[in-house]
């Protein structure tokens, strides 16, 4: 019985087809950043692909190449086409599934994605929930830009991504998924998404890496931010205008604000940021309450931290964020951009603009730092 049961189970494996699906990592062209610009006066698509070079990844690595990673790029009228185009200069097996991110152009955002997110949304290989970003600089300059301490670029986007996510509570900086767009799509609140500058020249040779100063030659992100409505980038906002939408609208806890109190500045840090509404419909009148833990990062006073000092800093920082937040709803109406989702909470498209909205703020510093009071020095003279 035991011979019989052994020779089933010979026949059994030899029937099996085994891992036929199975891809060597040597046959395949890992994508991990994909950008997309357009001709406007062709309306030509520009696609580029940047591939991961494995053995400048290894830390074994010895002489040869040392390119992290190699951008391909190709021109189509056609987004479908661009998968069958690569095979014509790609020797491998195009591999999207460690994607980290998708890179816009100016362009191509202020024209409209819709086509884009259908494209992406039919095609299984394409992933719709990786990060997505827009550039005002040359999408061929950025897509040959080099990145420090990592040397992948996609992966240096999504690991300062992570970082500044970890101010808020919703667990990002910016709705900056590609996902995202579509959820965005359904409200009149406008979704913003991070810009990248580059200021430098794109690199003639992997030498450049060796640079110490890499302020001018990477690629810079979250300063500001492209404005997203209905799928068609609108505008930009900058930065400070960008954070006070997200303080007023996806409760972000924590950021930096400089204040001046007596003609010297000081530089606060904000935790445990809580923005509360209250509707007068009937007036057509909102008020935005925020309040705001304070702590003291650097303080440029020559006096010592008193209760009536600590008062004056937050009287201060209230009336900074009050000025702030009432400039950006402002640039709002102007732009015909609902940036506090009026609309949303009940507002029409006749009156969101005719709303009147005041800002009341107050906070409390809770934390001074080791020593709280400055260093001076005696009989210093002016």
């Amino acid at each position: 019985m035991r011979k019989l049961w052994l020779l089933i189970l010979l026949v059994a494996l030899l029937l099996c087809s085994g891992c036929w699906d199975k891809k060597e990592i040597n046959e395949l062209a890992i994508v991990t950043t994909f950008g997309i610009d357009r001709e406007p006066s062709t309306g030509m698509y520009t696609a580029y692909y940047q591939v991961i070079n494995p053995p400048a990844l290894s830390s074994r690595q010895g002489g040869g190449s040392k390119a992290s990673v190699y951008t391909y790029r190709f021109k189509e009228y056609s987004l479908g086409r661009f998968m069958q185009k690569t095979a014509t200069m790609m020797p491998r097996l195009l591999f999207t599934s460690h994607l980290q991110c998708y890179i816009l152009s100016e362009e191509v955002a202020r024209q409209g994605i819709i086509d884009i997110l259908n494209y992406l949304e039919t095609t299984p290989e394409w992933r719709m929930n990786v990060y997505l970003f827009v550039t005002d600089s040359p999408l061929k300059d950025v897509m040959n830009s080099f990145t420090t301490l990592e040397k992948v670029p996609g992966r240096h986007a999504t690991s300062l991504v992570r970082i500044l996510s970890r101010g808020s509570f919703t667990g990002g900086v910016e709705p900056i998924r590609v996902k995202d767009i579509v959820t965005g799509m359904e409200f009149q609140l406008p979704t913003l998404i991070p810009m990248i500058h580059y200021r430098g020249k794109p690199a003639d040779t992997t030498e450049r890496m060796e640079q110490i100063d890499v302020s001018e030659q990477a690629p810079s992100f979250f300063a500001d931010s492209a404005v997203f409505s209905k799928g068609r980038m609108v505008g930009h906002l900058d930065s400070d205008n960008k954070y006070y939408y997200h303080i007023l609208n996806t409760r972000y806890r924590k950021f930096t604000e400089t204040v001046q109190v007596g003609g010297s500045y000081i530089d606060v840090e904000t935790n445990n940021v809580q923005v509360k509404r209250k509707w007068n419909r009937s007036a057509n009148h909102l008020n935005i309450y925020i309040h705001a833990d304070l702590r003291i990062l650097n303080n440029t006073q020559n006096t010592n931290l008193s209760l009536q000092n600590i008062q004056l800093i937050e009287k201060a920082f209230n009336r900074v964020v009050a000025d702030k937040s009432e400039k950006m709803a402002a640039l709002g109406k102007r732009n015909n951009w609902d940036l506090l989702g009026l609309q949303d909470e009940g507002a029409t498209a006749d009156t969101w603009r005719q709303t009147s909205v005041k800002f009341s703020v107050t906070s409390d510093v809770t934390t001074t730092g080791n020593k709280s009071d400055p260093y001076t020095i005696e009989g210093k003279e002016g």
